[in-house]
This record gives C-alpha cells, structure tokens and sequence, in this order.
C-alpha cells in the first residue's frame, strides 16, 4: 500500500483569549506552583497553562478560566512532567478561588 504524506501545518501555538488571559492574571496574580506545594522555586517567565487534559493528542482543552493557572516556566514543566500528580491539586486551587 503506498501512502501519500502531506506537510503538517505548522502550530500557531496556544492563544488565550484576551479578556480571559486578563482575569486569570487577575486572580492569580504569581505563580501557584509554590502554592499547592510544588517542589522548586519560581522561575521564568508567567504563563497560563492549561489545567485539564485535552483527552488527545493533538487537541487542546479550552482556554478557559475554569481552566487554567499561572505558572513560572520551572512549575509549568513540574506539571507537564508529573500531571498526574499536580493537576488535582490545581483544580482544587481554581474550584476554590471560584468560590
């Protein structure tokens, strides 16, 4: 069988809307790695992240309050590496900002 291979369209990366990226910078304010305990200092630069699996590869899950945090680039890659561990523990941190 011969397959045919097409060029993958380049990323255009994870865009936050404004407004949301805005109230989640609001909310948070620093990094929550340090927070909910996660091991290292801070460093790097602030980024939201996304909570919340995307539930496949290729997919991202919403850019959403409701999901996302702010993180240093060092606790932004704490739980990229060990999600398992850590994204309970931010859900728990946004449910209880919501409330």
């Amino acid at each position: 069988m011969l397959r045919r291979r097409t060029e993958l369209k380049s990323s255009r990366g994870t865009v936050w809307p404004p407004k949301v990226l805005a109230r989640l910078r609001e909310r948070d304010r620093r990094c929550v790695g340090w927070v909910i305990g996660m091991p290292g200092l801070c460093a790097g630069e602030l980024q939201p992240d996304h909570v919340r699996a995307s539930g496949g590869m290729g997919m991202k899950s919403p850019s959403t309050l409701e999901n996302g945090a702010m993180l240093c680039a060092i606790h932004h890659q704490v739980k990229s590496l060990n999600g398992r561990e850590w994204r309970p523990k931010l859900i728990d941190y946004i449910e209880g900002r919501a409330a």
